[in-house]
């Protein structure tokens, strides 16, 4: 697909570079917000060992495993959505705007040390009662090969008088069968710590205060932390380094927390949730299957 604007980075930005542009960043067109035709890229990119190291860690992935955890490249191409959607171009602000589904294709386990190009660019929007939904695509080759793709849709909160409420597409199983369980205990200052790893400045993250600026009772958990926390289980309950895995965010978690997860494998593909344990509360349903 030929994009008008291409933005091509050396390195990765910062986050306090995308701290501080984010902060600034405003709403110019909420009545009819179109999408700028761009994409951002990054060739040869060696994500660093620490990195990944501390981000196994956070995660619960192996630490000492020489290919990178399956979720992990999203830090990567989350970098690329920052920079398109902090452009000038781009109509909405990004402070507040919430992960609402995310999807990873890894066709083959990359190995820590490679050399990576990505790719993301704007795949569309929707608009829903809730506001509209952006969705961006990543893809990552190494050489000409296409070894891992994402596909992430996030919120934008804006006014919904005059959009009719409709029911979402269902993509996961309705009545999935969760045989495994397993109990979380999240501190307070997780977001703290997932933050500088994984490259996601949102203040909602943060502490109580930050959160309350927003809007929320108290900060959360990051959305991509806990799919990571939960691909590290279901990842290795499945068996195979090619997969697909995908999620939908539910309900934020709230931090600090006590949560389950819960999963079950049939044919090829493990279904999970993470609830609440005071209540049926479910934060992130998803599956992982082998291709």
């Amino acid at each position: 697909m030929y994009h008008a604007t291409r933005i091509e980075l050396k390195k990765l930005p910062s986050v306090a570079n995308h701290t501080v542009r984010s902060a600034f960043s405003r709403n110019t067109n909420t009545r009819n917000p179109e999408l700028p035709n761009m994409d951002a890229v990054i060739y040869g990119h060696v994500p660093s060992k620490k990195n990944v190291k501390d981000y196994a860690g956070l995660c619960g992935f192996d630490t000492k495993s020489d290919v990178l955890p399956i979720t992990y490249p999203h830090t990567v191409a989350f970098k690329l959505h920052m920079e398109l959607m902090l452009h000038r171009t781009f109509p909405l602000g990004i402070m507040g705007m919430v992960h609402v589904t995310n999807k990873i294709t890894q066709h083959r386990a990359i190995k820590v040390g490679e050399a990576i190009d990505v790719r993301a660019f704007f795949a569309g929007a929707n608009r829903t009662h809730k506001g509209l939904e952006v969705s961006l695509r990543t893809e990552i080759r190494i050489g000409m090969d296409l070894v891992w793709e994402g596909l992430s849709t996030y919120l934008a909160l804006l006014p919904s008088k005059g959009i009719e409420k409709k029911e979402a597409a269902k993509v996961l199983p309705e009545n999935p069968e969760f045989t495994e369980n397993e109990t979380w205990t999240l501190p307070s200052n997780l977001g703290l710590k997932y933050g500088p790893v994984a490259g996601d400045p949102n203040p909602i993250h943060w502490g109580v205060i930050a959160a309350k600026a927003f809007g929320f009772k108290r900060h959360l958990a990051h959305g991509m932390w806990t799919k990571g926390r939960a691909a590290a289980t279901a990842h290795k309950l499945l068996g195979s380094e090619a997969a697909e895995i995908y999620v939908e965010f539910k309900r934020p978690i709230f931090l600090p927390a006590k949560i389950e997860m819960h999963s079950g494998k049939a044919e090829g593909q493990v279904d999970f949730e993470v609830a609440a344990t005071r209540n049926d509360d479910i934060h992130l349903a998803g599956y992982i299957k082998a291709l």
